[in-house]
């Protein structure tokens, strides 16, 4: 019996000293989180505290539309052949709920001011006539939604996704 005592007291020991260093880089780890996560000390606050009076930034409520077809012609002379399609799926971007509720009651309208604009409208870029221009397709896309919902209330359009089906 007496040589089962030691051991046991020797387990306890080093189990007591593993506790006490786990402890120890538990606590170690949560307050460097802390620091990490709470941004250090007060003094960079300061700052931070600054730019948020300054201006908040309007968040952006994005509407989404999926598989706007825009059909692609390739021009020669005076007649024109259909080539295939770009599938564009695109984010209507709007400010507030009123506006976001707005939109969302237009939708049918939308796609199909979108839809009448891009086959009126030429939205191929400028050197090749199968490529097609993010930017002009979605600065015309923003106009015609002025046009639908009014001026103002949609702040950008967003092309997300375009993908060329050739015919």
């Amino acid at each position: 019996m007496s040589e089962e005592t030691p051991e046991a007291e020797g387990d306890s020991g080093s189990g007591k000293v593993f506790l006490v260093l786990g402890l120890l880089l538990g606590a170690g780890l949560g307050g460097g989180g802390g620091y990490y996560y709470f941004g250090g000390s007060g003094e960079e606050a300061a700052p931070e505290d600054v730019t948020e009076e300054v201006a908040p930034a309007e968040e952006l409520i994005p509407i989404t539309f999926e598989r706007i077809a825009v059909p692609i012609y390739a021009t020669r002379g005076t007649s024109r052949r259909y080539i295939g399609n770009y599938f564009l799926d695109l984010h209507v971007n709007v400010v507030g709920q009123e506006d976001q509720i707005l939109v969302k009651r237009s939708l049918a309208q939308l796609q199909h001011a979108f839809i009448s604009a891009i086959t009126k409208g030429d939205l191929m870029r400028e050197g090749s006539r199968t490529e097609l221009d993010i930017d002009k397709a979605a600065d015309l896309l923003k106009n015609k939604a002025a046009e639908v919902v009014g001026a103002g209330v949609v702040k950008s359009v967003t092309i997300t996704k375009s993908m060329r089906i050739p015919h």
